[in-house]
């Protein structure tokens, strides 16, 4: 799109760096302002940390801390907006870790979304998306919201509106959907009963000879990226955690297993299950939680290990036979962040995170901590979901995502809570090669963690 402006760029101290007047270009990544006889200036979307319009004029704050005003757009003002809009929105469903496979789209609505007291938060038409583990909302001026279909408490129809409510107490109306309301009702039900039914078939397929009630049940707890107690588990059903050892058996860890369990307050332990980011070609993992004791109290130590390998029979073996090769490559390369992990998830790499300041936890007391712990799992699960488990732009060093090749992560750092909690949290992660190599660097990072004072410090591995 191409459009006639009136421009001005200021800096942080709202002195006029350049003005003018210039033809304003729009494509997939950039906003291109041409001057005639002068040098043409290239804004990346992902430079723009905030849009502001107001009088038919346009004001963008860029990450540089200046601030580009667009004017003099006339008739065609709303159409370049919402199109500014749109081809932003489309690059951040990227850099915001929100693209995965897209089931249905196109639907264009009006929504309202009130926070947990009822206040609005965000109103105006948009587009909705339904993606196979969450809802998208494309506001028309905003950027997009993503509501995981595992938080999704309760959704009602009442006189053509469509109402989603999640377990934080908010709610999402949306309305005006015409000839697509139906449709959109009856894709979003048909999404949250398949994400349900995979759940099941993973508690199915552990437990066989469980009946229908327990593995729903079952799969409640752990569905799509929720974790779940070990003590609440085995309440529904004993045969469950034993059957999950077995499997981690046949994925090649169980020597890494024992390790964290007999290190761990078995108790406590957290786990869940998540559909890979490529569908049916990853399909569905299982992912643990082990708050690990201190060696020498016995109490909640400031770690927790997060470990995940294939729910797939098949896959896990595949896992076995290739996990030797995979290593070499990745202890080789694990300082410069080179090698992807988000999409197999097969376990390659054990993570850690420390649930206090670790100042603070020295100063702590047993109950605090326990307690400290239920809001840390709560806290980190609903962080790993935002991200949709992406464990890549957890563990890259600040120097890497410098690299042009990480600008995605860069981006999605500065502008996602979440991300930036898990970053603080975490400690470092232990690459699966031999299980006493494994061994001996797990035992090198909790030194460490029980060592520094400093939380920004992270483990790195002995050469």
């Amino acid at each position: 799109m191409e459009v006639n402006v009136n421009y001005r760029l200021s800096d942080k101290q709202s002195n006029v760096k350049s003005e003018g007047e210039a033809k304003s270009v729009l494509d997939e990544k950039y906003l291109t302002l041409i001057v005639e006889f002068g040098e043409p200036m290239l804004f990346a979307y992902t430079d723009i940390t905030g849009i502001y319009d107001h009088d038919y004029k346009i004001d963008l704050f860029l990450g540089s801390k200046q601030t580009l005003n667009l004017s003099g757009l006339g008739y065609q003002y709303e159409d370049f907006l919402f199109q500014l809009y749109k081809l932003r929105n489309e690059l951040l469903l990227k850099y915001l870790l929100m693209e995965e496979t897209l089931v249905q789209a196109a639907f264009e609505a009006h929504f309202n979304w009130l926070d947990a007291n009822g206040q609005l938060n965000q109103s105006g038409d948009c587009e909705v998306r339904l993606y196979e583990t969450a809802l998208v909302v494309l506001p028309q001026k905003g950027e997009p919201i993503r509501v995981p279909y595992c938080y999704i408490s309760q959704t009602s129809k009442a006189d053509y509106k469509l109402v989603v409510t999640n377990e934080f107490g908010e709610k999402f109306e949306f309305s005006r959907l015409g000839e697509k309301f139906d449709p959109l009702a009856k894709g979003l039900s048909d999404a949250f009963n398949k994400m349900m039914l995979r759940s099941q078939e993973t508690v199915k397929e552990m437990i066989p000879e469980a009946d229908a009630v327990t593995v729903r049940k079952l799969a409640a707890l752990i569905k799509d990226g929720r974790a779940a107690k070990r003590k609440d588990i085995e309440l529904l059903s004993p045969d469950f955690w034993r059957r999950l050892t077995k499997r981690i058996k046949e994925a090649g860890m169980r020597s890494e297993y024992d390790y964290l369990n007999s290190m761990a307050l078995t108790d406590q332990v957290y786990v869940g299950v998540k559909r890979g980011l490529m569908g049916d070609l990853t399909g569905s993992y299982i992912w643990l939680l082990f708050p690990l004791r201190d060696a020498k109290t016995g109490k909640l130590s400031n770690a927790v290990a997060l470990e995940a390998f294939s729910a797939s029979q098949d896959n896990a073996q595949d896992q076995e036979k290739g996990e030797t090769e995979k290593a070499s490559l990745e202890e080789n390369t694990d300082q410069k962040g080179t090698i992807e992990e988000e999409t197999s998830a097969s376990g390659k790499a054990t993570y850690f995170f420390r649930i206090k300041p670790r100042r603070d936890y020295a100063l702590a007391k047993e109950e605090e901590m326990n307690q400290e712990l239920e809001n840390f799992i709560k806290n980190v699960n609903r962080c790993m979901i935002d991200i949709n488990f992406r464990r890549e732009p957890i563990f890259l060093p600040e120097d890497t995502l410098d690299s042009p090749k990480y600008v995605q992560y860069r981006f999605a750092v500065a502008k996602m809570p979440s991300l930036k909690t898990l970053r603080t949290l975490f400690i470092g992660r232990v690459i699966h090669s031999s299980f006493d190599q494994w061994k001996s660097d797990v035992t090198s990072l909790l030194e460490f963690n029980n060592k520094s004072k400093d939380d920004n410090e992270k483990w790195k591995k002995r050469s």
